[in-house]
């Protein structure tokens, strides 16, 4: 069996969409509020439990008979960031899970980090993801690996691509944070599910940490100008200065739950990190989409 956290989430729910696929059993986590939306399609194949990452006594039921764990579930840079909240989620509750995987002779963990899990981004997403991936590092007894995605895009209407889909809609004019130099390596949803199962299946994984990103390596700007083109739209590219964009981000974050750029956001574009997926490549045949083709895919199907 094969849980997998965070399940009803934009990546979690294509994992799960994955393994029904592959004709796996699987076991979605889910919390008492979460939204099953996305897992509708798959409801008559998987086995769904709640328990809260944030709940560790929540997660003993979760864990029984499971083989192996993708870890999805955490706190986002997608809303404003609450450093207690996620630190909470994201490191005391892998924490909970790898006591409960102890517990329950679980051995296999796929962690899903981030491309912000790094010293040099002091965001609260950034440090949290960074804590959770040395939490893992340290478990003994269990059999981990951890996948650093970069930005994941997708059909579904969740996430900061989803944020980023409908600014280049409904904006006058689309803000180009930074020089727009920054390289981007945008990866699609599926990819990043296919990754989580097929290092399960690779022992060469094991201990090991994998940058996860597509076949195109593009600079922010032509990644905006791409996006543009598939859906179709000509707007105006305005940049907007590293101090200039944080203090927006700041502004909003203070007056939204749920705003359209978060600090979280512009520090993860300004301290961004080159992605080599040539581990990936090599260790478990790691063969993601080009970007074109994941956008004609979503938008032109």
């Amino acid at each position: 069996m094969l849980l997998v956290t965070g399940a009803p989430g934009f990546l979690g729910s294509a994992v799960v969409r994955e393994v029904v696929r592959r004709g796996q059993k699987v076991r979605a986590m889910t919390r008492a509020t979460s939204s099953l939306e996305l897992l509708e399609p798959q409801k008559e194949s998987i086995e769904i439990v709640q328990a809260d990452m944030a709940d560790a006594a929540s997660l003993d039921a979760a864990l029984q008979d499971v083989d192996a764990v993708v870890h999805c579930a955490a706190t986002t840079s997608s809303s404003a960031p609450d450093l207690e909240i996620s630190r909470k989620v994201n490191v005391e509750g892998t924490r909970a899970l790898i006591e409960a995987m102890r517990k329950h002779g679980a051995r296999r963990l796929i962690n899903i980090s981030s491309q912000s899990a790094h010293p040099d981004n002091p965001s609260v997403y950034g440090q949290t993801k960074l804590e959770q991936d040395e939490v893992v590092q340290a478990s003994e007894g269990i059999d981990w690996t951890i996948l650093r995605p970069s930005i994941i895009y997708g059909p579904e209407e969740k996430g900061i691509f989803h944020k980023m889909v409908q600014h280049c809609r409904k904006l006058p004019a689309i803000p180009i944070i930074g020089s727009g130099k920054e390289e981007m390596r945008p990866v699609h949803v599926d990819d990043v599910a296919i990754a989580s199962l097929d290092c399960i299946a690779h022992d060469a994984t094991i201990g090991q940490i994998y940058d996860i990103g597509g076949a195109d390596v593009l600079a922010f700007k032509d990644f905006i100008g791409e996006l543009l083109k598939a859906l179709d739209q000509k707007k105006m590219r305005v940049h907007l200065p590293i101090p200039i964009a944080m203090l927006l981000a700041r502004t909003l974050s203070l007056l939204m739950k749920n705003p359209p750029l978060t600090p979280d956001n512009v520090t993860g574009i300004s301290t961004v990190k080159h992605v080599d997926i040539s581990a990936a490549q090599r260790d478990f045949n790691f063969a993601p989409r080009k970007f074109t083709d994941g956008l004609n895919e979503i938008f032109k199907s």
